[in-house]
């Protein structure tokens, strides 16, 4: 009897799969690598333009701080101008000289009423629109001695118990103080606001 020899099938080896398995770990470390990489570069690249528009904006701001200037100087002209008329003049709402009688001391910058502010201008020519706001620091419209009436009035040297004393506030005078405020708007959105206070 003659034994019959069939040929086996062929099988992998454990080397063959182990080297197939690591054939796909090697590619999904390296996807993993290029991500991480491309992840990188992006935000080193907005990194980079967020630098160069944060400057940017920044020169815009500067631009619309110094702007406001403007806004400051046409408000002081105005109010010599109303001066000029006559002192009755300040005791009531003058819109068209952008000048107000009375202040809410509770009202922010931002929340005065812009929309009808007096333009200084319309463009600076560097894109910035000016407006301004003239308040009277008083509490109501009218005349500085009138009954509930509550102003803030200039110190002066000359006054009984002037400045040098502490906490000492006197009326040198029947003219209050006045704030001047200026609204810039320029490119980009910017916004500014710039104050003083005059007498």
């Amino acid at each position: 009897m003659t034994k019959l020899y069939l040929p086996t099938p062929h099988r992998r080896t454990s080397m063959g799969r182990r080297s197939s398995l690591q054939r796909g770990v090697t590619l999904l470390v390296a996807m993993m690598v290029l991500l991480v990489l491309t992840i990188t570069g992006l935000a080193l690249v907005r990194t980079t333009t967020l630098g160069a528009g944060l400057s940017g904006s920044l020169a815009l701001k500067q631009s619309a701080t110094s702007g406001g200037d403007l806004g400051l100087e046409t408000g002081v002209a105005k109010l010599n101008d109303l001066y000029a008329t006559g002192p009755a003049q300040l005791g009531v709402d003058n819109p068209a000289y952008g000048y107000y009688a009375s202040v809410d001391p509770r009202v922010a910058s931002k929340d005065l009423s812009w929309s009808t502010a007096a333009v200084a201008t319309l463009d600076d020519g560097l894109g910035n629109e000016v407006r301004y706001i003239v308040h009277r620091l008083c509490s109501q419209s009218g005349a500085v001695n009138v009954t509930g009436q509550n102003c803030v009035m200039p110190q002066g040297a000359a006054c009984p118990g002037s400045s040098e004393s502490a906490g000492s506030v006197q009326m040198c005078n029947e003219i209050p103080m006045y704030r001047v405020t200026a609204q810039v708007k320029g490119p980009r959105d910017t916004l500014s606001y710039v104050q003083m206070s005059v007498y």
